[in-house]
């Protein structure tokens, strides 16, 4: 019984030391950050907002980490996903201003 107790304990505190890998507001984030460090208009920050949606939970996580200078929270998640993964959230992140600047 204490073994197992032990167990869920272990647990629990991994769980709640994990980065948040579904964050509702990542992307209400990322419309903030835009206008912020880029600098583009609210039109812009809206297309890339949008063009987030198309991102999975865990690239979202690592876009807000990365633009909000969390270096703890995008190593966990650069550990969890895939090269295929890290080169979409990358591209995302290289390409969207550059579009949506040009009208989307």
């Amino acid at each position: 019984m204490f073994k197992s107790a032990g167990i869920v304990g272990c647990l629990l505190f991994l769980a709640s030391t994990m980065p948040v890998l579904s964050d509702a507001g990542a992307i209400e984030t990322l419309r903030t950050q835009c206008g912020v460090q880029l600098n583009l208009p609210s039109s812009a920050c809206d297309c890339i907002a949008e063009r987030a949606g198309d991102l999975s939970d865990n690239q979202q996580a690592l876009v807000v980490a990365a633009v909000t200078d969390d270096d703890a929270t995008a190593v966990a998640l650069r550990a969890q996903m895939s090269i295929e993964e890290l080169t979409q959230a990358a591209t995302f992140m290289a390409d969207s201003p550059a579009i949506c600047a040009q009208g989307g």
